[in-house]
């Protein structure tokens, strides 16, 4: 699959605000069912769901992206209009992962055992990975 031309942003704005939506949605689901089963009755299973956050934050962020788990750098030649939307794609990016590392700092403060803590690292990474570099 290639594209021709610029990326379109009106894709990005209808794709973005669907796929956040959807990952709340799924939260909210896995927590309700966590909750109906009685097995939310202590603090490790938000550690367990921040583990698994974790885990897949990363592949949200890169699918919102589109771009592969790093991007590469942007074309020397590229209009103010790509780097827009760019920019906006990669503010998106590493809003999913810090979210994730976030909700894998809130249960290691309310859960007892440490996995969080390594689950965290994965995100970080990403982030790490994919820093822009500095201008000038």
């Amino acid at each position: 699959m290639t594209r021709s031309g610029p990326p379109d942003p009106r894709a990005a704005l209808v794709l973005v605000p669907r796929v956040l939506l959807g990952t709340s949605a799924a939260f909210l689901a896995v927590a309700a069912f966590v909750n109906r089963q009685g097995n939310a009755s202590g603090p490790e299973i938000v550690s367990w769901m921040a583990i698994g956050f974790a885990a897949l934050a990363p592949l949200l962020a890169t699918a919102v992206r589109g771009q592969g788990l790093v991007a590469a750098p942007p074309a020397a030649s590229e209009t103010p209009a790509e780097l827009a939307v760019r920019l906006q794609k990669t503010i998106v990016f590493f809003g999913v992962l810090e979210s994730a590392v976030l909700f894998a700092a809130v249960a290691l403060i309310v859960s007892p055992p440490p996995w969080p803590l390594v689950a965290a690292v994965l995100p970080l990474a990403v982030m790490a990975l994919n820093l822009p570099p500095r201008q000038g």
